[in-house]
């Protein structure tokens, strides 16, 4: 597939202009269905885009951010979401831009090119009134046999051992993703999934993503592996199968940046760079059980 290369002002044209997407508009809500099983449910359907999230199952719910799981009439399961807009700075912004949603309707199609699974997105819309954005709303398929690895390093006994596959696992994927020009934006162990013991990671949650004609700039791929070492000692500390001699900071940041440099043929930051956002952005900023020393927040 073609590189995609999107902006925050085109997103939801992009994304109505690749191949079979069907845009369906009844106001207030204007919605771009991508094909597939559900594309003609939806299409007829996508005004009661909030009916199906107070209907669904529910996965989440607070006033920014509602989500829940529908059955179709064919048995086949949806994962159903709702941003609302709240404060003065993002109603200016989105009353000129399309919703997130579009942009991570778009970000999907990117970690695709790149072989990483992310949920497949069935219809990106919005709901707004004298064009002022309302909420947006992104479908996707619903894998209710993925379990995020957070839960992984938190609730086994055995996730001591299986950590340092995992840590690799998901420097192979930050690597593919960033030499794709795929920014996440928020790449912590609950936003990386698998559907088995065995499976291969896949990445959710992209409404923070951005992305890039060519790879992610190096403050960017720092802040991102720092982020992903936080996340492994913080939820770490979460289970007491972990020994205290696991959580040496510059040790899980040489293994995650070891196993990121055999995915990529960019310079790879160095261990003090990773360490030192992973300390002040996240782990000085928690009361944790083990001092990690260096840079204060």
């Amino acid at each position: 597939m073609k590189k995609i290369g999107i902006d925050y002002f085109h997103c939801r044209e992009r994304f109505l202009a690749l191949p079979g997407v069907r845009e369906v508009r009844s106001w207030p809500y204007r919605f771009a269905v991508a094909p597939g099983h559900a594309q003609d449910y939806l299409s007829e359907n996508f005004a009661e885009a909030d009916r199906m999230i107070r209907d669904g199952v529910h996965a989440k719910e607070s006033w920014e951010s509602s989500a829940s799981v529908l059955t179709l009439p064919d048995g086949e399961k949806i994962f159903v979401k709702r941003n609302r807009v709240h404060g003065f700075e993002y109603t200016f912004k989105y009353f000129f831009i399309p919703a997130r949603a579009f942009r991570a309707a778009m970000a999907a199609q990117r970690v695709e090119e790149a072989g990483i699974m992310t949920p497949h997105v069935l219809a990106a819309g919005e709901k707004r009134f004298a064009h002022f954005l309302l909420a947006g709303y992104l479908v996707t398929e619903a894998l209710t046999d993925a379990r995020d690895l957070m839960s992984y390093v938190i609730g086994r006994p055995d996730a001591p051992a299986g950590m340092p596959a995992l840590i690799r696992e998901v420097a192979r994927v930050a690597a593919a993703l960033h030499s794709r020009g795929f920014y996440h934006g928020d790449l912590k162990l609950v936003n990386l999934y698998r559907t088995g013991d065995d499976a291969p990671c896949g990445v959710w949650d992209l409404d923070s993503a951005q992305l890039f004609p060519d790879e992610v700039p190096h403050d960017l791929i720092v802040r991102e592996l720092g982020r992903i070492v936080s996340s492994v000692l913080i939820f770490a500390e979460r289970n007491p199968a972990f020994p205290d001699a696991f959580f040496d900071l510059e040790r899980v940041t040489r293994d995650l940046l070891d196993a990121y440099a055999a995915g990529t043929t960019s310079p790879v930051p160095a261990p003090s760079e990773v360490m030192d956002i992973a300390r002040v952005r996240w782990l000085n900023k928690r009361k944790l059980r083990f001092d990690y020393g260096g840079l204060q927040a």
